[in-house]
Protein backbone atom coordinates (compact mmCIF):
# COMPACT_ATOMS: atom_id res chain seq x y z
CA UNK A 1 0.00 0.00 0.00
CA UNK A 2 1.36 3.45 -0.94
CA UNK A 3 1.89 6.09 1.69
CA UNK A 4 0.12 9.36 1.11
CA UNK A 5 0.75 12.81 2.42
CA UNK A 6 -1.56 15.67 1.59
CA UNK A 7 -3.24 13.68 -1.16
CA UNK A 8 0.03 12.97 -3.03
CA UNK A 9 1.55 9.53 -3.43
CA UNK A 10 5.14 9.07 -2.22
CA UNK A 11 5.71 6.05 -4.47
CA UNK A 12 8.48 6.64 -7.00
CA UNK A 13 7.99 5.35 -10.51
CA UNK A 14 10.22 2.43 -11.40
CA UNK A 15 11.29 1.80 -14.98
CA UNK A 16 9.76 -1.41 -16.30
CA UNK A 17 12.88 -2.55 -18.16
CA UNK A 18 16.52 -3.06 -17.29
CA UNK A 19 19.02 -1.05 -19.31
CA UNK A 20 20.15 -3.26 -22.18
CA UNK A 21 23.58 -3.60 -23.70
CA UNK A 22 25.65 -3.21 -20.52
CA UNK A 23 29.07 -4.80 -20.85
CA UNK A 24 29.56 -6.93 -17.75
CA UNK A 25 32.69 -8.73 -16.59
CA UNK A 26 31.73 -11.62 -14.28
CA UNK A 27 34.44 -13.10 -12.04
CA UNK A 28 33.87 -16.30 -10.07
CA UNK A 29 35.99 -19.40 -9.46
CA UNK A 30 32.87 -21.56 -9.16
CA UNK A 31 32.13 -22.65 -12.74
CA UNK A 32 28.47 -23.41 -12.01
CA UNK A 33 27.86 -19.96 -10.50
CA UNK A 34 29.70 -18.40 -13.42
CA UNK A 35 27.48 -20.15 -16.00
CA UNK A 36 24.26 -19.34 -14.12
CA UNK A 37 25.23 -15.66 -13.87
CA UNK A 38 26.13 -15.59 -17.56
CA UNK A 39 22.75 -17.00 -18.54
CA UNK A 40 20.81 -14.65 -16.27
CA UNK A 41 22.68 -11.57 -17.48
CA UNK A 42 22.36 -12.53 -21.14
CA UNK A 43 18.59 -12.85 -20.67
CA UNK A 44 18.70 -9.21 -19.53
CA UNK A 45 20.39 -8.39 -22.86
CA UNK A 46 23.80 -7.72 -21.27
CA UNK A 47 27.06 -8.43 -23.07
CA UNK A 48 28.85 -10.83 -20.73
CA UNK A 49 32.51 -11.74 -20.46
CA UNK A 50 33.39 -14.29 -17.79
CA UNK A 51 36.57 -15.09 -15.93
CA UNK A 52 37.31 -17.78 -13.35
CA UNK A 53 40.36 -16.02 -11.84
CA UNK A 54 40.55 -12.52 -10.39
CA UNK A 55 44.11 -11.98 -11.62
CA UNK A 56 43.07 -12.82 -15.18
CA UNK A 57 40.08 -10.49 -14.84
CA UNK A 58 42.33 -7.66 -13.64
CA UNK A 59 44.68 -8.17 -16.60
CA UNK A 60 41.70 -8.20 -18.94
CA UNK A 61 40.41 -4.94 -17.45
CA UNK A 62 43.84 -3.35 -17.84
CA UNK A 63 44.23 -4.52 -21.45
CA UNK A 64 40.70 -3.58 -22.52
CA UNK A 65 40.11 -0.28 -20.70
CA UNK A 66 36.74 1.17 -21.57
CA UNK A 67 35.37 -2.18 -22.76
CA UNK A 68 33.32 -2.90 -19.62
CA UNK A 69 30.59 -0.98 -17.81
CA UNK A 70 30.57 -2.99 -14.58
CA UNK A 71 32.32 -5.88 -12.81
CA UNK A 72 30.37 -8.52 -10.90
CA UNK A 73 32.74 -10.49 -8.69
CA UNK A 74 32.74 -13.29 -6.17
CA UNK A 75 34.41 -12.46 -2.84
CA UNK A 76 36.17 -15.75 -2.02
CA UNK A 77 38.55 -16.83 -4.78
CA UNK A 78 41.89 -18.67 -4.46
CA UNK A 79 44.16 -16.31 -6.43
CA UNK A 80 42.83 -12.95 -5.18
CA UNK A 81 39.72 -12.15 -3.19
CA UNK A 82 36.99 -9.90 -4.52
CA UNK A 83 37.81 -7.12 -2.05
CA UNK A 84 41.39 -6.87 -3.37
CA UNK A 85 40.05 -6.86 -6.93
CA UNK A 86 37.65 -4.07 -5.94
CA UNK A 87 40.52 -2.10 -4.40
CA UNK A 88 42.77 -2.42 -7.46
CA UNK A 89 39.99 -1.61 -9.93
CA UNK A 90 39.08 1.43 -7.82
CA UNK A 91 42.68 2.67 -7.84
CA UNK A 92 43.26 2.15 -11.56
CA UNK A 93 39.95 2.79 -13.28
CA UNK A 94 36.54 4.35 -12.80
CA UNK A 95 34.39 1.24 -12.89
CA UNK A 96 31.69 -0.02 -10.52
CA UNK A 97 32.36 -3.39 -8.88
CA UNK A 98 29.66 -5.48 -7.23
Amino acid sequence: MACTSGGKSDVATVPEQFPVGLRVLVVDDDVICLRVLEQMLRKCMYKVTSCSQATVALNLLRERKGCFDIVLSDVHMPDMDGFKLLELVGLEMDLPVI
